[in-house]
């Protein structure tokens, strides 16, 4: 396309100057200024197809490192909910904690799935809309505020006030996609992103939480709300890891019982101790005979 552009350019410019002096000097400057216009529509147009394939953050097998992330501030960004409508991202999580997500509506992989796991996984735990709200956002610069609506009227949720989906500017999704660890490339040959899908729990301004993998659990996302309910929450499982802890949380009953976890780091020292007692105690025995 390029090359056509400047191809129609060069004959016209060779044909304009043939005439020589029978091109009047105002129709001269008019030529210029329009074949300026053309090039300034084309430069704006060429960077705009590149800002719309941008690539944030450093693709990864693994899930984001939530020990980097944890009580991080998150940059207070504008939210376009509505066409005309803009509302700041503190302005969400000053009312009520956020679970945060990011898509994009020409997903043809884990989005839509995903996000219906998620609102069964809300549906299932409870408080949404009492205890917190989901953002869903879009990191394609392609999507529109009507994209997202009708993302949000396929899942069933346009209607309902405690989930928003908006669009943002790419240099406001750049800022909040490096601060919660969430990347995204775009890929050329399969004219689609590369991204991972996560949910980003959010209280007062702050990551607290991060959940990742291609469906939501119930039983996880119970534990986010209940530390988003102030509750403090031991110990909980990370993705891609074997659950070894000390105490095990039921978020349904909000109790914590021993886990094998705590077994298995006593038994060593309480074998030890065995050992020993029934090394020197019968010797002691021996020498006070």
């Amino acid at each position: 396309m390029r090359q056509s552009f400047f191809g129609l350019s060069a004959t016209r410019c060779h044909a304009g100057c043939g005439l020589g002096g029978s091109v009047e000097p105002g129709k001269q400057s008019g030529i210029r200024l329009a074949r300026l216009a053309l090039a300034l529509c084309f430069a704006l147009s060429f960077a705009g197809g590149l800002w719309a394939q941008q690539s944030v953050g450093k693709p990864s097998d693994q899930p984001p490192n939530e020990d980097f992330y944890l009580y991080k501030q998150v940059p207070d960004i504008s939210v376009q909910s509505k066409p005309g409508s803009t509302i700041q991202l503190s302005q969400i999580w000053q009312d009520k904690p956020v679970l945060l997500t990011m898509v994009f509506t020409r997903c043809t992989g884990v989005c839509s799935p995903f996000l219906n796991s998620l609102k069964s996984a809300a549906a299932a735990a409870g408080g949404l809309g009492a205890d917190y709200r989901v953002v869903v956002l879009s990191f394609d610069p392609k999507d529109s505020i009507a994209d997202m609506n009708r993302m949000a009227e396929d899942l069933g949720l346009k209607s309902n006030a405690a989930w928003i989906f908006g669009v943002a500017s790419p240099l406001e999704i750049r800022r909040l996609a490096e601060a919660t660890g969430i990347w995204f490339r775009w890929d050329a040959s399969a004219q689609q992103y590369d991204h991972p899908a996560v949910v980003v729990a959010i209280q007062q301004g702050r990551v607290v939480r991060m959940l990742a993998g291609a469906t939501v659990p119930v039983t996880g996302l119970m534990e986010v709300i209940q530390e988003l309910r102030g509750k403090f929450v031991a110990s909980y499982a990370l993705p891609g890891k074997v659950a070894f802890r000390c105490f095990e949380y039921d978020p349904r009953s909000g109790h914590y019982t021993l886990d094998w976890g705590l077994l298995l780091m006593i038994l060593p020292a309480t074998l030890a101790i065995l050992v020993t007692a029934w090394i020197f105690v019968p010797a002691r025995k021996r020498w006070a005979g």
